[in-house]
């Protein structure tokens, strides 16, 4: 289980493949690029500021165990930036949810989290381990085709959003998604993932889908119906 959650989970499949291939000539998704500081941090720190709320907060479990979006609202984050949550299975999972104008979309497609609290092959003791740990469990388990895709618009060379994040601890709670006692505390960790910071996106409803070809991990999906509501900003 915790192999489909943390490289999955992860891996955070969301998608609808037939929409990869619905590309609008000349048009790409609105995004902040690889290099960019969205809302003055790193796509590392945002990746590491993920994991935190993914696995070291019961907003972030609950996100994840949520089939149909009703908890949509527990990835907000003070900082006008929404966090994707994870899904915890292979298939098709779509989930609706309503946003405020204004909020940038943090998603992730795939990554490879490695921590010293967790067993091998995902353990690692220091820096320069826990680092060499998540890019090779990355390369080893999304070498396969990956997309993401907003209202029908593919994000081309998706690669290029990889990166890595510094190290990070984070505390797991009750009912935590490792499935380890509450308290339980990864004083060291790294993450190696691809993800993209959506700029905030006009009002109305959009689709986002991530695809995602795993031999290790099976094909998931995940669509989100995404309502933004209130004003546009300038």
């Amino acid at each position: 289980m915790r192999r489909l959650l943390i490289s999955v989970a992860v891996a955070i499949l969301l998608g609808a493949g037939f929409l990869a291939t619905a590309v609008a000539a000349g048009k790409t998704p609105n995004v902040f690029q690889p290099r960019a500081h969205p809302r003055g941090l790193s796509y590392g720190e945002w990746q590491a500021r993920w994991f935190q709320w993914q696995f070291g907060s019961s907003a972030g479990t609950t996100a994840a165990l949520d089939e149909t979006g009703a908890s949509c609202g527990e990835g907000l984050q003070p900082s006008r930036v929404w966090f994707m949550a994870i899904v915890t299975h292979e298939g098709t999972t779509t989930r609706s949810c309503s946003l405020p104008a204004g909020t940038a979309l943090f998603i992730v497609t795939v990554a490879n989290e490695c921590s010293n609290i967790e067993p091998p092959p995902f353990f690692g003791s220091t820096e320069a381990e826990l680092r060499e740990c998540a890019a090779a469990g990355f390369d080893e388990f999304f070498s396969g085709p990956v997309s993401l895709t907003v209202d029908g618009v593919a994000l081309p060379n998706l690669r290029s959003f990889r990166t890595q994040t510094p190290l990070f601890q984070f505390t797991l709670p009750a009912d935590n998604l490792f499935g380890f006692p509450a308290g339980t505390t990864a004083t060291a960790a790294i993450s190696d993932g691809m993800f993209v910071m959506l700029k905030p996106l006009h009002r109305g409803t959009h689709t986002i889908a991530v695809h995602i070809e795993s031999d290790a991990l099976g094909n998931v999906d995940e669509i989100y119906n995404v309502t933004i509501t209130g004003p546009d900003e300038d």
